[in-house]
């Protein structure tokens, strides 16, 4: 039975791309060795769930569409740049939501419960919404004048757009890095 790496997420506006991507270049400046997030990639994760029966993908999709019908649209704000643990000790470089983190906040908790139901695990960090956009490989003097770029650009404005749907990804990995393809829509009907 073929399996199929499978995750949730909420896809972001062409606008919120290239204001993402002006971002990379300057924090690139570092010359940090990193894996910067092709623009066309950039999404909001709900839930990654692993490999996946082929047979399964559509009883996910139809409980991702079950708990996203409670939801209306809404509208998110991406502000500030972060990294995980931590801005001094980057390893993941993001963009964070400003307006609409509730509600992604909300979502993601629906999603995840319908999905327990199947016996996928619920996530054991809170849940922080943010759009992922490099991969930190090293440390040493690099790492912290990234750590300084991302302090001095925490307050980067990214743009906006409108949350209208979740979307089923199948994620393949390729020697040129991951490629995504929709699987299944959500929408937000509430």
């Amino acid at each position: 039975m073929a399996r199929i790496r499978t995750f949730i997420a909420v896809d972001v506006s062409p606008a919120v791309r290239r204001r993402a991507a002006v971002l990379q270049g300057k924090l690139a400046e570092s010359e940090v060795n990193a894996s910067w997030t092709d623009s066309e990639n950039m999404h909001l994760t709900m839930q990654f769930l692993g490999d996946v029966d082929e047979t399964d993908v559509p009883e996910v999709c139809k409980r991702v569409a079950v708990a996203a019908v409670p939801f209306a649209p809404f509208h998110v704000e991406f502000a500030q740049a972060g990294a995980f643990p931590a801005a001094d000790r980057p390893r993941t470089v993001w963009i964070g939501v400003d307006q609409g983190n509730q509600e992604l906040v909300d979502l993601h908790f629906a999603v995840q419960e319908s999905l327990a139901e199947m016996r996928f695990p619920r996530e054991r960090r809170t849940y922080k919404p943010h759009l992922t956009i490099g991969r930190v490989h090293d440390g040493g003097a690099s790492r912290e004048r990234l750590a300084e770029l991302i302090a001095h650009y925490r307050d980067f404005n990214a743009e906006s757009c409108d949350v209208t749907e979740v979307l089923i990804f199948a994620s393949y990995l390729e020697r040129s890095g991951p490629t995504y393809q929709i699987m299944g829509r959500a929408p937000l009907n509430g």
